[in-house]
């Protein structure tokens, strides 16, 4: 397993491999292409893929945007949205990999980033361990989100 985090560029490629990436449970985060047409609007979205010898295995953005104020008070922060893994490639290590990747990837992209935000639905106790192996701890906010209450969790940079 050789994880790559790259920007997405909307190449032809990138663009048929996430028609083909499979999200069977929706319930916790949108599909890329979903995200991507939000992404069109949004200045302060940089998509991120996840590959693997140049198959992509996940996605995630990093957000700049106003909406940082409702997770954090840190001005130097991103907030880690849309993040999934296909789901026809769950349960072999990915999500680890691309969450220890991370850090490498925000200081290479971003200067002066001081930490990385996210919610995460408290129904959604897989992604919560993720998280919590991954670095990230939990904070005390608590936010209402599309999908329900979120806890916000927080990773240092």
């Amino acid at each position: 397993m050789t994880i790559e985090l790259q920007p997405f560029q909307s190449e032809t490629a990138q663009m048929a491999a996430l028609k083909n990436y499979t999200l069977t449970n929706d319930e916790f985060s949108a599909h890329p292409l979903e995200i991507l047409e939000q992404a069109a609007k949004t200045s302060s979205y940089h998509c991120v893929l996840i590959s693997d010898k140049e198959v992509i295995v996940g996605f995630f953005v990093l957000d700049s945007g106003n909406d940082l104020t409702t997770y954090t008070a840190e001005p130097n922060a991103l907030l880690l949205r849309g993040y999934s893994i296909d789901s026809s490639l769950q349960g072999k290590g990915y999500g680890t990999k691309s969450l220890a990747a991370l850090q490498d990837y925000v200081s290479a992209h971003f200067r002066g980033v001081a930490s990385v935000v996210l919610a995460v639905n408290k129904r959604n106790i897989p992604a919560q361990k993720l998280y919590l192996k991954s670095g990230f701890i939990e904070t005390p906010r608590v936010v209402l989100g599309p999908r329900g209450e979120q806890f916000v969790y927080e990773r240092r940079i």
